[in-house]
């Protein structure tokens, strides 16, 4: 559990993990839809953290859209008094992008057969998750802004 749990019960820092570390286990296990489902997830509540950071720790941030999340993060992070600006590495934040299977990665993704996701793609977004979770979960908690 973080310090952003929210009262409704949602912890989007603790569930980014979480779900990182299941997408490997999948990848691992030859399961490249699992695994490139939660890995679009971890994406997504990574990003929701960095709102969080920014406006309120509170604040419950709706979607499952990543571009649009994406660009939340950085229109705030970009402000004067943006705190997370650092954690983001690039512009584009994430390589995961936000389209109907297989072209991309979308919360429908569990309703879609076995084997829409290759493997190798599965593998680049779980890589893409874990990097980003270093970046952004692990740069917040070295700085204070959240603990786990």
């Amino acid at each position: 559990m973080s310090n952003k749990k929210q009262a409704t019960g949602e912890d989007y820092a603790a569930a980014a993990g979480k779900h990182c570390t299941d997408a490997r286990t999948l990848l691992t296990e030859n399961r490249p839809d699992g695994a490139a489902y939660l890995s679009g997830y971890a994406v997504e509540c990574m990003l929701k953290t960095l709102v969080q950071v920014e406006k309120n720790h509170n604040l419950l941030v709706k979607g499952h859209n990543l571009n649009t999340l994406s660009l939340k993060a950085l229109d705030l992070a970009t402000l004067a008094s943006g705190k997370t600006f650092r954690y983001l590495k690039h512009v584009a934040i994430t390589n995961i992008p936000y389209r109907t299977p297989p072209g991309g990665w979308s919360e429908t993704l569990r309703y879609f057969p076995a084997g829409t996701i290759p493997a190798t793609q599965a593998g680049a977004w779980v890589s893409d998750a874990e990097g980003l979770y270093v970046d952004v979960i692990g740069g917040l908690v070295k700085d204070g802004e959240v603990t786990l």
